[in-house]
């Protein structure tokens, strides 16, 4: 494939997935998991704090479901319905049984800590070469980044994940020292080291839109910059009350926050930086001559993204070619609606990646 082609890779969870992170639909279980063997939020602010927070979050959570104790894994609510559950009442001014306003704040709260941990942790742990489904994803990754690489300075990431999965081995192979300056993020940002401001590059060779925010991101609610790290994660110090650095260069006393949209049904992305990743991935996606989308369902509640999929394509000079990458036939008919030129590959990531790269002759 010639590297004068400008790709889009367009990512969801199950991208994420095909590389050892939880769908979804495992986020809610795996909490409980952590809950119950008392590991969930572990180091963030020292054992008595973390029980405290576990023990809180588990309150919450029984109040909001009765039954959260006693399901099978398989029977529980996404995660998304619990955040929508508590965004609707804040909105609506009602109280669930959870508690007041304050109360459901702080369940929010608890409940993005939750999910940043559970992510984390999939971060930090080291590949288990012994596991042959480790193994695998791994492989995964290692061929997802050279596709991305062959693609030069003509590739743009656009993705609804938190994780930094992909990232985190994209960067190493770029060599993280020039990240920074060459990265195209969709805003300005500060350099976590030393707080330098970083402008957007009027002529970037990597382009990386994270429509819901970073988990090596953090935000001033002061100044409303955001710091960047391309040598990991950072989400977690936003939940560490004892934390003396995480502190905007504008003012000494306020901390950086999470910088992260909730996965919730009632979602307003009102965040200055976010809007303008959503315009720069459109731009960049109205621009480029192909698509791929992998692992991303394309589910009718997503309205935000079915739009940028639909103006991106209505407004483009050339129509893109869209290649769509799932496990299973269960999009297909919602994929062939929107692009009824579309080629829909049924066999996941892993066969994806094989045939380019016999395609591209390195098989």
């Amino acid at each position: 494939m010639g590297t004068s082609i400008r790709t889009t890779l367009f990512t969801g969870a199950g991208a994420s997935r095909a590389i050892g992170y939880p769908l979804t639909r495992d986020l809610l279980p795996q909490v409980r998991d952590e809950i119950e063997k008392g590991i969930l939020f572990e180091g963030i602010n020292g054992p008595e704090r973390d029980r405290s927070d576990r023990e809180e979050l588990k309150r919450y959570l029984i109040a909001l479901y009765p039954g959260f104790e006693a399901v099978r894994p398989e029977r529980l609510p996404l995660i998304t319905d619990a955040f929508s559950l508590v965004e609707y009442s804040l909105s609506a001014g009602e109280a669930l049984a959870v508690g007041n306003a304050s109360t459901l704040r702080r369940f929010r709260e608890l409940l993005m800590q939750a999910i940043t941990d559970v992510l984390m942790g999939e971060f930090d742990d080291p590949w288990n070469n012994d596991d042959p489904e480790q193994q695998c994803q791994r492989e995964v990754l290692g061929h997802l980044i050279e596709w991305v690489v062959a693609r030069q300075d003509q590739f743009g990431l656009v993705t609804t994940n938190y994780d930094i999965g992909m990232e985190y081995d994209l960067y190493e192979r770029m060599g993280r020292e020039k990240i920074y300056g060459f990265i195209d993020l969709g805003y300005d940002y500060r350099q976590v080291d030393g707080g330098d401001e970083r402008r957007r590059p009027a002529e970037s060779s990597l382009h990386v839109y994270k429509l819901h925010g970073s988990l090596d991101t953090l935000r001033c609610p002061t100044c409303g910059y955001i710091y960047f790290n391309p040598f990991g994660a950072i989400a977690y110090h936003a939940f560490r009350k004892l934390c003396d650095d995480n502190i905007c260069h504008c003012r000494d006393d306020v901390r950086l926050d999470l910088h992260i949209v909730s996965p919730s049904l009632v979602r307003e992305i009102r965040d200055a930086s976010l809007l303008t990743v959503w315009r720069s991935a459109l731009e960049w996606m109205r621009r480029s001559d192909q698509w791929v989308i992998v692992g991303y369902s394309l589910p009718p509640e997503d309205l935000g993204v079915r739009s940028l999929f639909s103006r991106a394509y209505r407004s483009a000079e050339n129509k893109p070619r869209v290649t769509v990458v799932q496990h299973g036939d269960d999009a297909r008919a919602a994929y062939d609606l929107l692009f009824p030129d579309c080629e829909y590959f049924n066999a996941g990531l892993a066969e994806f990646l094989q045939r380019e790269r016999a395609v591209e002759g390195r098989a």
